[in-house]
């Protein structure tokens, strides 16, 4: 944990270029917040717009919970009896002052932002292997976990890149462990909302780039604009030493895009030889992915990596780009990769004995859920079985796409719940069915419509027969499901393994 701190009001205020108010000169805020429920007495309290509710509602609350000070972007009429300063954009200023508060500490690393719609954490999982197998010491902030020095741990908070109070402490005990390198996933929804508008990047990386967030987005052309601004953004940091570099998969559509805003020298990664790092021969083998690396100058390489999925050497080599950013040896960033073991909820196996093949994959838009099924197709003897669900409040065009996606690649799905939150669950899943009738399903020949996802994860395992393989997709690492008033505790994986036990006993195997 970061040391506890106190910084003066009128510093904090003076790094957003305002005057501080009258009396800032006299009061020390003990941290940075924008949610009253976990306000402590003596912080700063910033009133961010929210999904549903502005947080300049809670301003009285704030104050009366014992708040040394409030930052807003609107006026307030509550009974101020500490500063209020008015900013033109909360969010910007949030990042601003959290920055400020732990004294910059991305500018004492040498930080890495990985982005994209799909692979940014197993890409961020096989970067830290990397920098690591380089002699760096790396802490990151991923999706599933979070690494603080020596010591890992789940990332509990639901959204992929944490607030910019959270997010700039974390960057401040990593520079406290002892930390040279920090490895960021830094998602759409993070850029847009300015939560990253204050880290000081070295290198910019892109997976891919494919369409979800439509809801916060907009059009696929503004997701992209907000991704790439990862990109513009490694101009703005400090000279660190070591140089900047913008990665991208050429492969990918947009990788033009990409290319042209980044802010620094550039490396590129595919399966093309105009790319600058290439792989070659793709071969899947029963023990994972065998290719070689062609890399110009920093030589070429045979890689044997431990894991299923094409889409994976994708990501090892834009790992492998990062390395060799950094002056890692082309070999020791190989032998990193070939001793990679996964991440949680990423194609992960479960087995209980069962006759039939269990995986747990994040998939949760149609690119990836197609890529999974693929993969998967080309692993199985028998039947391919799927159960997934599509996120209320989040993203509706997808719904449809994914049920076609599973209509065509898997031989039978079950539709069911993944975060229904505020939405009617059954309207949900008839979305994504009517994407599977479009594609020429039938229901309860080629699919059924389960809500409850335990059921549907018992009829999917009541289905398999030995040489089948059960994909559960959508939820991965995740260990809850959103519903409209709470969350409730869920794990596939977990779930997966009561039921598959549950089913060999009454077998009496």
């Amino acid at each position: 944990m970061a040391a506890s701190r106190e910084v003066p009001l009128a510093q904090l205020i003076a790094s957003l270029g305002l005057q501080p108010p009258p009396g800032a000169a006299d009061i020390a805020v003990s941290g940075i917040s924008n949610d009253t429920r976990t306000l402590q007495r003596g912080e700063l309290y910033v009133a961010v717009p929210g999904d549903h509710v502005h947080g300049a509602e809670y301003i009285q609350q704030a104050v009366t919970k014992g708040a040394g000070a409030v930052v807003t972007e609107r006026p307030t009429e509550a009974d101020m009896a500490v500063p209020c300063v008015l900013v033109p954009d909360a969010r910007k200023a949030l990042s601003r002052l959290s920055a400020e508060f732990w004294g910059h500490p991305s500018r004492e690393l040498r930080v890495v932002g990985i982005t994209g719609t799909d692979g940014k954490t197993t890409t961020t999982f096989m970067t830290t292997a990397v920098l690591e197998a380089g002699g760096f010491s790396t802490g990151f902030i991923s999706t599933v976990d979070v690494k603080v020095g020596d010591r890992q741990w789940a990332h509990s908070d639901r959204t992929t890149t944490p607030q910019p109070p959270t997010l700039h402490r974390l960057l401040r005990e990593m520079v406290d462990a002892g930390n040279s390198h920090s490895v960021i996933e830094s998602s759409s929804h993070g850029l847009r909302l300015s939560r990253l508008d204050d880290v000081a990047y070295d290198t910019a990386v892109l997976t891919n780039v494919t369409s979800e967030h439509l809801e916060l987005h907009g059009t696929v052309e503004q997701y992209r604009l907000d991704k790439a601004r990862l990109f513009t953004m490694l101009g703005r940091g400090p000279d660190k030493g070591g140089g900047k570099f913008g990665i991208v998969n050429a492969d990918d559509p947009s990788a033009d895009l990409f290319l042209r805003a980044t802010a620094g020298p550039t490396m590129t990664y595919g399966t093309y030889r105009y790319a600058d790092v290439v792989a070659e021969e793709v071969t899947q083998t029963p023990h994972g992915l065998r290719f070689h690396v062609q890399a110009g100058q920093h030589g070429a390489a045979l890689v044997e990596l431990p894991m299923l999925g094409a889409y994976n050497v994708y990501n090892a080599l834009a790992a492998l780009c990062v390395g060799l950013t950094e002056g890692i040896p082309l070999d020791r960033c190989r032998d990193a990769l070939q001793s990679f073991r996964g991440v949680p909820g990423r194609m992960e196996q479960v087995r209980e004995g069962q006759p039939f093949r269990v995986v747990v994959d994040y998939a949760h838009t149609a690119d990836a859920l197609s890529k999974v099924l693929r993969t998967l197709r080309a692993a199985t003897e028998g039947s391919l079985i799927v159960v997934f669900g599509s996120a209320g409040e989040r993203d509706r065009p997808k719904r449809p796409e994914m049920g076609a996606v599973a209509a065509r690649q898997a031989n039978y799905a079950f539709i069911t719940n993944e975060d229904p939150r505020g939405e009617d669950e059954m309207a949900i899943l008839r979305e994504i069915a009517a994407g599977a009738e479009a594609a020429g399903a039938v229901e309860g020949m080629d699919f059924a419509l389960i809500p409850d996802r335990r059921e549907a994860i018992r009829e999917a395992f009541r289905r398999a027969q030995p040489g089948d393989v059960v994909l559960l997709a959508g939820k991965g690492h995740e260990q809850s499901i959103e519903l409209a008033d709470r969350r409730i505790a869920w794990s596939d994986a977990g779930v997966a393994k009561e039921l598959l036990q549950h089913l060999s006993l009454s077998s009496g195997a």
